[in-house]
């Protein structure tokens, strides 16, 4: 198959307008974005002119002002749109190494003092739902009607559009997402007084979050961290896997077993650190008494 005329960035609107009504206003945003970060002389190249060399050079600007990740998604949407119009071409394109995100999933305590200190603001909803194991688009989403009883429904989500406009979309992040979790009498009552959960915008939470942690002097962790809690907390008083997942809408378990390699890791610290104290406070001492 032999390719059209017409430049990269011609078959690159060429090929959102074809899935436009299939990609999610956010996904239509960052490939948006994609291309006003490519090189003008990229975009420019007439697609049967691009060789996987030419991605190569493409990509290798791109990192030097790019995280990996966002570098990652860039050849991503690239090869997306070569691979629709241009099949044959095989890319090998080498990619910058990934960067191993450590998350912090808050303590218990540092759960409480932010409860403590939300209560009774237009937050603490919002903070509820997330140790609920709930994302931020999904909080801004909500409103009353998603009620029935103590079930919330979850189906939908507040995400930024290709003109930077924050819109609901008919889904959540994905198809495991669409979910209902159970919860209590306190937070249902607060959502059908108030009408929603958090009417603003997710990033709201994130500029909230970081001034509490300044001022409550607790560490720095995202709100979406709030799930790691969730799933730790859960995991902890022995809830199965398969129901922590259906209720954080996860798809797999990879994720959580993070959150447990951790939370494993800082237990076993703890014990380590306990036999050491043991071991130099008793057995240590009588070494070479004989």
């Amino acid at each position: 198959v032999k390719c059209g005329k017409g430049s990269f960035m011609q078959y690159a609107d060429k090929y959102i307008a074809a899935k436009s009504n299939i990609l999610s206003p956010s996904t239509i945003r960052a490939y948006r974005s994609i291309i006003k970060n490519l090189s003008d002389d990229f975009c420019e190249t007439q697609l049967s002119g691009i060789t996987p060399e030419r991605i190569q050079i493409e990509i290798n600007s791109y990192a030097a002002t790019h995280s990996p990740k966002s570098t990652r998604n860039a050849h991503g949407f690239i090869s997306a749109v070569l691979g629709l119009y241009n099949p044959h071409l095989h890319i090998s394109t080498t990619l910058p190494q990934k960067v191993k995100y450590e998350a912090v999933t808050p303590s218990e305590n540092d759960i409480q003092k932010i409860l403590e200190t939300v209560a009774g603001t237009d937050y603490e909803i919002a903070y509820r739902l997330g140790v609920y194991g709930m994302r931020r688009g999904e909080i801004c989403a909500i409103t009353a009607a998603d009620l029935d009883g103590n079930m919330l429904k979850i189906n939908k989500s507040k995400v930024l559009d290709e003109n930077n406009s924050w819109v609901i979309k008919p889904m959540p992040k994905t198809t495991d997402s669409q979910r209902e979790i159970y919860i209590d009498d306190y937070v249902a009552e607060l959502i059908r007084k108030n009408g929603d959960a958090f009417p603003d915008h997710p990033n709201r939470l994130n500029h909230h979050l970081h001034r509490l942690q300044k001022r409550l002097k607790l560490p720095a962790f995202r709100f979406h961290d709030l799930r790691a809690y969730y799933a730790t907390l859960a995991h902890s008083m022995g809830i199965p896997d398969k129901y922590i997942m259906a209720n954080g809408g996860w798809s797999s378990n990879r994720i959580m077993d993070r959150v447990y390699k951790r939370t494993f890791a800082e237990k076993q610290a703890d014990a380590n650190r306990m036999m050491a104290k043991k071991l130099g406070g008793s057995v240590g001492h009588d070494v070479g008494q004989n």
